[in-house]
């Protein structure tokens, strides 16, 4: 069967598991007290079944409930745990036949048939940590079963309700704690009733909190060594033939290695959705079967993929792949050996580089990696503290990096400096195969006009005489993603967000400020996800994986954000 609609069915099983789940909850529910429900209520449940009524029918609701989101994510002991509790539930149903246990059975059997038959897609690993806590509660619930049972040999000896042998004690302990049966406990008295429900809630919390832990499927957040950055910055200096290569090597991504070729993609993980920055890493000839890979890993732990900021050059491969694939923007380049601020294009940034430089303005170029200065390094640091606090202290990860002054390595700094030396701001530069992205761009709130200009040009052109093929500003989001008759629907959502959303994101500011450049090409970029359609889900993890602090505290400000009155 065809991976989507075998995938199709499956959630259809599981969704029928919530309706299960959903309907032992509403059995706990008083609806007997009601007179309009009562024949409802007797229709659909056996009124002479012993178990799953009440508090009980609420926590195997709860557990069923529980089951089911883990099935959804593949977790393989979910399923076993499912296959068991749906075959003594069948065999249950049986043995109290009622009226609507018919369908239930069929419901039942339906989901045990499904699960059977697709167990390999259940290939999802428990967290071996949280596993072992699992059976920390799971001892403790054992324990109090046995306790109990000791309880009840020493204090209801005299009791006309007594035991004659541990093993009686011992069923009568687990009906207790396990299906709540209180018909041999002794609680005449106050003190004795509050024991009893305090060693239910206590098992039960034991319980829960143990499947959660139990079923907790793996995350995969490898420890990164520094042999592992080491390794990767060699495949980028190599492959990274896309301008966000670089940014694998800042301190927000993941590595997976390839096992079967000489390859590495940086990603992120977001509510199960493998969010991976750029370009595969390898050799194009490895390109198909790195990917291959990649889907196999996703599929066996039921992750959705993700890709930010794709290249025309792997674009093709994607669509070949059946991912989806949407327009994510267009990249500001510049040709740097025919490139010069001349012509009206360029006249903005050349007036305001002219205005940098009779105020006397200068560039400078730090290299960390020949000579440490604390001054500079200091000064770059209050630039970044000051325009955080403008930006409300919430910053972009991910698809930009950081000043990473600690472990600076490929990376070039160029700054301004006024006339008494005050640096003014800066711009740090991430190398690829044939250029440098601007990546961060920075400066002081009080700064003249046409320091970040000065920067920039000057940048550019020292490395046009080094022969440096590229300059690259980096991406213009969301700008002309939908310019074609065919734009799909996720292209025309976009375009409306650029359209409309200015206020809030500015992203038509953003990119007249490139534009003004003059740059000589626009490079499109691409996003790409597995499986289709795309969903909220997937723009949740576009948002939650570049917003590493402050996700909360900026939803609130956009949804609290004054307007601006203006009085005539």
């Amino acid at each position: 069967m065809n991976l989507k609609y075998r995938k199709a069915v499956q959630n259809t099983a599981i969704y029928l598991l919530v309706l299960i789940g959903i309907k032992n909850l509403a059995e706990a529910l008083p609806w007997r007290a009601a007179q309009a429900v009562a024949h409802l209520y007797n229709i659909v449940v056996d009124p002479h079944a012993v178990v799953l009524k009440t508090s009980l029918s609420f926590l195997v609701g709860l557990l069923m409930l529980l089951l089911a989101h883990r099935l959804y994510l593949r977790v393989r002991l979910a399923w076993l745990s499912e296959i068991i509790m749906l075959t003594i539930s069948v065999f249950l149903q049986v043995l109290r036949y009622h009226r609507f246990s018919i369908p239930i059975i069929m419901i039942e059997l339906f989901v045990l048939a499904v699960l059977c038959l697709s167990h390999r897609d259940f290939s999802r690993q428990a967290n071996r940590m949280t596993i072992k806590m699992a059976f920390i509660f799971i001892a403790v619930s054992v324990v109090l079963v046995l306790f109990n049972a000791t309880s009840y040999l020493l204090l209801l000896k005299a009791h006309p309700v007594h035991f004659s042998n541990v093993w009686d004690a011992l069923v009568s302990s687990a009906k207790l704690l396990f299906l709540l049966d209180k018909s041999a406990a002794r609680t005449a008295t106050v003190g004795a009733a509050l024991y009893v429900d305090s060693l239910i809630v206590i098992n039960w919390t034991c319980i829960i909190v143990g499947s959660f832990l139990l079923l907790k499927p793996i995350v995969y957040n490898p420890i990164r060594t520094r042999l592992d950055k080491e390794k990767v910055r060699n495949l980028v200096l190599r492959h990274g033939r896309n301008p966000m290569s670089y940014l694998a090597l800042e301190d927000d991504k993941q590595y997976f290695f390839s096992s079967k070729v000489d390859g590495v993609c940086a990603y992120a993980l977001v509510n199960d959705v493998f969010v991976i920055c750029g370009d595969m890493l390898c050799s194009e000839k490895d390109s198909f079967e790195f990917l291959a890979e990649i889907v196999s890993h996703c599929r066996q732990n039921a992750y959705q993929i993700l890709v930010m900021t794709i290249s025309d050059a792997f674009a093709p491969l994607y669509r070949a792949a059946g991912f989806g694939l949407v327009k994510l923007g267009e990249e500001c380049c510049f040709k740097l050996a025919g490139y010069s601020l001349a012509g009206g294009r360029a006249s903005k940034v050349r007036a305001a580089v002219n205005h940098a430089v009779k105020a006397g303005v200068t560039v400078h170029e730090y290299e960390p990696t020949h000579h440490r200065s604390a001054e500079i390094e200091r000064q770059i640091t209050e630039i970044s503290n000051e325009w955080l606090k403008t930006k409300g202290g919430y910053e972009l990860r991910f698809t930009i990096g950081s000043t990473a002054l600690t472990d600076p390595m490929d990376r070039r700094y160029f700054y301004a400096t006024d006339a008494d030396g005050k640096m003014l701001g800066f711009i740090v530069f991430l190398p690829y195969l044939s250029g440098y992205l601007a990546d961060v761009t920075r400066r002081r709130g009080d700064a003249m006009q046409g320091v970040l200009e000065l920067i920039t040009y000057e940048a550019f052109m020292r490395m046009k005489a080094e022969g440096v093929e590229w300059g690259n500003l980096g991406l213009s989001p969301l700008f002309n993603v939908a310019e074609s008759d065919k734009a799909t629907m996720t292209e025309k959502l976009f375009n409306y967000i650029y359209e409309n959303l200015n206020k809030q994101y500015a992203f038509k500011k953003l990119h007249h400020a490139k534009e003004k450049f003059a740059p000589t090409d626009w490079v499109p970029r691409y996003l790409a996800y597995y499986p289709k359609p795309f969903s909220p889900k997937l723009a949740y993890a576009i948002v939650r994986c570049q917003l590493k602090t402050g996700f909360v505290k900026l939803i609130f400000s956009q949804m609290f954000k004054k307007k601006t009155v203006t009085t005539p």
